[in-house]
């Protein structure tokens, strides 16, 4: 499915940003909701209750202020405590009316309801009857139950306050779980955006690097296509742009290369056959000094067409550079052939070929590891002495095919190991009596060993010692 993008790199990164951050927002403002509500009930239940319960406390006082004065009257008969106790009353039944307008329980109004009817039941009692030991005695009976229904109203209090705190504790654990699976969601939420958005931040970057580097690399004939924001897109089309003319500029340096190797042909041609013709004598005898002019012309003659013959291999090797064709190989048998296509070379020198080859295949194009494998024994003949030896190794190493080549020759300097795989480079340890080379063949090594996504490495050792690791499986296939 392909993924649609904002328009540039920069809402990608705003639009990433704001989404990571609603799901820590959403938790912030989940558990500010929770507190909220928690203190809301704590106010709610635990200070209404608290407010009955000393409104209820109150009313035990001025019930006992209101005994006394009631007592005093029935004992003394006079008016002053009558006045004290009707003071006493008004405030006791102002209590009552207080305590009615608070946010009672069911069992509260109910006591408060029986308390405040025995209290009039008691003023009753005092105003219709006169001051007597037998109403003192009386008084005292009512106004113990009184007391006691005052108590149980208190206690009633005292336990709504108990069960306003457990309900503030079971909602305070309530909001704790809520806040820690919150989190517990919001954590592996908040991950996957971030990998989401890492994703979709970083896929058009690699792309773009891939595509640079492709490009440094050569490889040309794949069109480059950046999937993301536009001006990510549009940065694509200009790598793109640059591709094709750096296709057209290689295309032109190929004719240019053609062109100029085959107008040198003609008159390399004329001169080499014209300086065979004086080697040889056909046109007369040459003395001493003019047959080694004769043969130096010669000599030269067949170098240079060795190197126009490189040149023209070097080109049609790099434009072929970005084409595979890739199969399973068995690579034994490609060594056995290059070994055989060699043999006459290894006679004329004396040179011993040992092979230790496992059984290997690999996902590779033959003709292309046929060619790297030739130059590698190319060079190794034409460095080895005579009556030298040449080694092959190949085996697996994990996920890789591992071929080594080596040789009892000079060997390569360690300064030298970089320059050697560069175009037309030849080395300064060559032995005098080894045949001059075009200086192509470890580039060409290198260009077919990297199509391969391979490596390529010069290990020490008494002579030249190539090593090269290919992937064995079908990693390859894309660059197919």
């Amino acid at each position: 499915m392909r993924l649609t993008y904002p328009r540039s790199f920069l809402s990608l990164l705003l639009i990433g940003f704001t989404i990571v951050a609603a799901p820590l927002l959403f938790a912030l403002f989940s558990n500010a909701v929770a507190f909220e509500r928690l203190a809301a009930l704590s106010e709610q239940a635990v200070l209404s209750a608290v407010k009955v319960t000393q409104a209820s406390r109150a009313l035990t006082t001025n019930l006992t202020a209101l005994e006394r004065s009631a007592r005093q009257y029935a004992v003394a008969g006079e008016a002053t405590f009558l006045e004290a106790y009707r003071s006493n009353r008004a405030t006791f039944q102002a209590a009552v009316k207080q305590l009615e307008d608070m946010p009672l329980t069911e069992e509260q109004r109910v006591e408060l309801s029986a308390l405040s009817k025995q209290e009039e039941a008691i003023n009753l009692a005092i105003s219709r009857s006169a001051p007597t030991p037998g109403l003192s005695i009386q008084l005292a009976t009512d106004f113990g139950q009184l007391s006691t229904k005052a108590q149980a109203l208190v206690r009633e209090g005292d336990l709504v306050i108990d069960q306003g705190i457990e309900a503030l504790r079971v909602q305070a654990v309530k909001s704790r779980n809520r806040v820690f699976w919150l989190m517990v969601a919001m954590i592996p939420t908040a991950v996957l955006l971030i990998a989401s958005f890492t994703f979709l931040i970083a896929r058009p970057i690699s792309q773009v690097s891939a595509s640079i580097r492709g490009l440094g690399e050569g490889a040309f004939a794949r069109p480059i296509r950046i999937e993301g924001p536009g001006d990510m897109v549009r940065l694509g089309e200009q790598l793109d742009w640059l591709r094709e003319r750096l296709v057209t500029l290689e295309a032109q340096k190929t004719r240019f290369l053609q062109h100029l190797s085959h107008e040198l042909k003609t008159p390399l041609t004329a001169l080499r056959e014209g300086s065979d013709l004086l080697f040889s004598g056909v046109v007369g005898n040459l003395n001493a000094e003019q047959r080694e002019i004769a043969r130096i012309l010669q000599e030269n003659s067949i170098e240079l067409r060795r190197l126009i013959e490189g040149l023209l291999n070097y080109s049609a090797v790099h434009h072929q550079a970005s084409y595979i064709d890739a199969k399973i190989v068995q690579l034994r048998d490609v060594i056995r052939r290059v070994v055989n296509d060699r043999k006459l070379a290894l006679v004329a020198k004396g040179i011993r070929i040992e092979l230790n080859c496992e059984n290997v295949t690999a996902f590779c194009d033959e003709e292309k590891i046929r060619v790297l494998l030739d130059n590698l024994m190319s060079n190794a003949v034409r460095f080895s002495p005579e009556r030298g030896m040449i080694s092959i190794k190949l085996y697996k190493d994990r996920n890789d095919a591992v071929l080594e080549v080596l040789d009892e020759g000079p060997g390569i300097p360690t300064p030298e190991r970089d320059k050697v795989f560069e175009a037309f480079y030849r080395g300064t340890d060559a032995p005098v009596s080894a045949i001059k080379g075009s200086g192509l063949g470890l580039s060409i090594v290198k260009e077919y060993v990297q199509l391969h996504r391979g490596q390529v490495e010069i290990l020490d050792g008494p002579g030249a010692h190539f090593r090269i690791r290919i992937p064995r499986k079908r990693d390859m296939e894309e660059a197919a």
